[in-house]
C-alpha cells in the first residue's frame, strides 16, 4: 500500500530526479537551520514526508494521507524527545496548539469550499505545517501560513491563462503550502 502511494513521486526518471533533489535540499536546508540540535531530528523527518508528499501532490493532485496521518504521532514524539532533550516544554506546547489551529483553520476553509479546492488531505497537511512552524514561534507560524497561500495565490494566477473563462485551474496546494512553511522556518531565528 505504500508503494502504490509513493508510485506517483517515483513513476520516471524525471519524478524520481524531482523528488530525490528536493529532499536534498530540505535537508541541506534543515541542518543549515537547526545545526545538530534536539529538534533537528523532528525536522529532518517532516522535510522528507512532507516534501514526498508535496510532490506526489504535485503529480497527481492527491495529497496522501498515507504518509501524512503517521506523521502525528511520530512528530510529535520526536518533537516532545527534542523538549526533554532541551528541558524546554513550552514550543512543543506552542507546536500542539499551533497544530490544532491551523488543521481547524484549514478544515472550515475546505467546508466552505465544499471540498471543492482543498480536500481533507490537505487538512491534514495543514495540522502538520502548524506543528513545525508553531514549534519555532508564532511569528513563524503567522507568516508560514500567509506565505502559503500567497504563494497558492500567485499559482492560481500562473496557470490560469491556460484555464476555461468562468473556471479556477485546479493547482496542487500542497507545494505552495510547504514552500511558504519551509521559508518561514529556515527565515526563523
Amino acid at each position: 500500500m505504500i508503494g502504490d502511494t509513493l508510485a506517483p513521486a517515483l513513476a520516471s526518471a524525471r519524478w524520481r530526479a524531482l523528488t530525490l533533489t528536493s529532499i536534498a535540499a530540505v535537508v541541506v536546508a534543515l541542518v543549515w537551520r537547526f545545526g545538530w540540535t534536539a529538534p533537528l531530528a523532528a525536522y529532518l523527518y517532516f522535510g522528507m514526508v512532507v516534501t514526498v508528499a508535496v510532490v506526489i501532490d504535485a503529480r497527481t493532485l492527491r495529497m496522501p494521507n498515507l504518509l501524512l496521518l503517521p506523521s502525528y504521532p511520530i512528530g510529535l514524539a520526536l518533537l516532545g524527545a527534542a523538549a526533554a532533550a532541551d528541558g524546554r516544554w513550552w514550543p512543543l506546547g506552542r507546536a500542539a496548539i499551533a497544530m490544532v489551529a491551523v488543521a481547524g483553520f484549514y478544515l472550515a476553509i475546505a467546508l466552505v469550499a465544499g471540498g471543492q479546492r482543498l480536500g481533507l488531505a490537505d487538512v491534514s497537511l495543514g495540522g502538520l505545517l502548524g506543528l513545525v512552524l508553531g514549534w519555532v514561534s508564532w511569528s513563524a507560524l503567522s507568516t508560514g501560513v500567509i506565505l502559503g497561500w500567497v504563494l497558492a495565490l500567485v499559482a492560481v494566477v500562473v496557470w490560469r491563462p491556460g484555464c476555461r473563462p468562468g473556471r479556477t485551474p485546479a493547482i496542487p496546494a500542497g507545494p505552495c503550502l510547504w514552500l511558504g512553511a519551509l521559508v518561514a522556518v529556515l527565515a526563523s531565528r
